[in-house]
């Protein structure tokens, strides 16, 4: 493996000769080795513009622990423009440091000064992509069979396209988890672009029990995700079976407008609601109160729907809630864990309101109002209209879904048109374009627009909540605008409606 080599523009200085001072210190690139090398990772730290020649490296884990000596080295001082730099590399298997994706090791850097240390920085390695695997069973061929009840066969699990490394395999058989007859290989790196793993899990078994028809499972545990394939003699059940789960996060929208998370449980192709359960559980494995709602289809499948609800903090803070599905058509209930994503871009909209067109104006029929939102990350938005202050109906406008915008696919953009009759137009009607979106100070903004302006109007936000009560003073600012931010506890101590009511009391309109 080559050592880390610190960049030539960071070992120059420009500053001039000193008779003392204190080193920079900065993180070096990390790098992860070739697979013969048992996929160690490499770690580097530079310290920069330090007098006099002498410093001191050491390096920690996330929990405070210390590297071992042996596991670092410190390459020699080098001296320029009356400065010295000096530099440690760090080499540790990944698998001992990287468990988790903001895992970091610490490099401590001391200087003669005191003898005590002076600078510290996190190190981390570079982001792996996640890539789900795809599992396959192999089962033993008909004419492979001797006839001897007693004699062997072999199942064989494969897993491939995965990554990151870490893995599970394991057997079931009619939904009781094997402990013997299995023997697991190493798991193996594909050299493609990206990086992928593949590993394989072997069952053996005799022929009776292949011929018995029972359900044997293979389960694969990956990245916190759960996936199965099922094999059986019986033709029919070697198939995976049909139903499908599938978890819904909590919508910005509904934590907008409501101040909780709503977390939905999709299940899919069930033959009948016979032994159906669907439930979500908390981190600590606390169960949540779970609605089920039941739809049936054309083709005579049924799907399912579990909801549950949780306070917006407890979304907010990243929290992992676990929706669990049993039917008797599953030979073991399915787990699928959601929360939060956690290192999200943020970035707020820019909001444009446009007027109609004179083309359309002259028609004296309908005319359309157009909200643009742009720039914006990540990509669940919430737009909503006003007239005169008041909301207007979803039946009169329409938004589109979030689309990467094509000079910067990091962020998104949607535009809203409102259809509005050239009378109320003529008359002088408002038009407000509400956006909610979590990277605005206060999750909201504003754009109005009407005829004698032509031209949107921004008010500045100034909110200001009361502990005592569920309400909000926004000076300047619409009624229904105030009551989608105001609601800051997870359960009101007034209904919306009684909001609306209360606030526009003590406020005056807009226009």
């Amino acid at each position: 493996m080559g050592r880390l080599s610190p960049p030539s523009s960071l070992v120059s200085s420009l500053g001039s000769p000193a008779s003392e001072s204190h080193p920079k210190v900065f993180p070096l690139v990390s790098c992860v080795s070739s697979p013969s090398d048992e996929n160690t990772v490499a770690l580097g730290c530079l310290a920069q513009d330090f007098v006099p020649n002498s410093v001191s490296f050491s390096w920690k884990f996330k929990n405070n622990s210390t590297v071992s000596s042996e596991k670092f080295w410190t390459f020699p001082e080098v001296l320029r423009d009356g400065l010295w730099s000096a530099s440690s590399q760090v080499v540790l298997p990944s698998s001992s440091i990287f468990q988790e994706p903001d895992d970091y090791l610490v490099c401590e850097v001391q200087h003669p000064k005191g003898g005590k240390t002076v600078k510290t920085v996190r190190v981390t390695a570079a982001k792996v992509e996640v890539l789900p695997p795809v599992v396959s069973v192999f089962v033993p061929p008909r004419n492979s069979l001797s006839g001897n009840g007693n004699s062997k066969s072999s199942l064989i699990c494969q897993a491939t396209d995965f990554s990151p490394k870490q893995i599970s395999l394991s057997w079931f058989r009619d939904g009781r988890r094997m402990v013997t007859g299995i023997s697991e290989g190493q798991v193996e790196t594909v050299q493609s672009s990206p990086v992928t793993f593949r590993a394989y899990s072997v069952l053996t078994i005799t022929e009776s029990d292949w011929l018995s028809q029972s359900v044997y499972t293979c389960q694969v545990e990956h990245n916190k995700e759960t996936f199965q394939k099922n094999a059986s003699s019986s033709c029919d059940a070697t198939q995976t079976s049909p139903i499908g789960v599938f978890t819904i996060p909590a919508s910005f929208a509904d934590i907008f407008l409501t101040k909780s998370a709503k977390l939905s449980c999709l299940v899919t192709n069930l033959a009948s609601y016979d032994g159906l359960n669907i439930s979500w559980s908390r981190q600590n494995g606390k169960a949540l109160e779970t609605h089920t709602y039941f739809e049936r289809h054309l083709n005579d499948t049924f799907s399912a729907r579990g909801e549950a609800s949780v306070c917006s903090e407890d979304w907010e803070s990243g929290e992992e809630f676990t929706c669990t599905v049993a039917h008797l058509d599953l030979p073991f209930p399915e787990k699928h864990t959601i929360s939060k994503p956690k290192d999200v871009t943020m970035k707020p909209p820019s909001v444009y309101v446009l007027p109609p067109t004179r083309e359309q104006l002259s028609l004296r029929e309908s005319a359309s109002v157009t909200c643009l939102v742009k720039g914006f990350a990540p990509a669940d938005v919430f737009v909503q209209w006003l007239q005169k202050g008041e909301p207007v109906t979803k039946s009169k406008y329409v938004t589109s879904s979030p689309a990467p915008e094509p000079q910067d696919p990091s962020v998104y953009f949607v535009h809203s048109i409102l259809t509005v009759t050239e009378e109320d137009w003529s008359k002088g009607e408002t038009y407000t374009c509400v956006v909610g979106h979590e990277a605005l100070p206060h999750m909201v903004t504003e754009r109005t627009v009407d005829k004698s302006t032509g031209k949107p109007t921004l008010y500045n936000v100034s909110l200001v909540m009361s502990d005592t009560a569920s309400t909000c003073y926004w000076p300047g600012q619409s009624p229904q605008v105030i009551a989608a931010v105001c609601v800051h506890e997870c359960k009101l101590t007034m209904s919306m409606r009684e909001m609306l009511h209360f606030i526009k009391i003590r406020n005056k309109k807009i226009h």
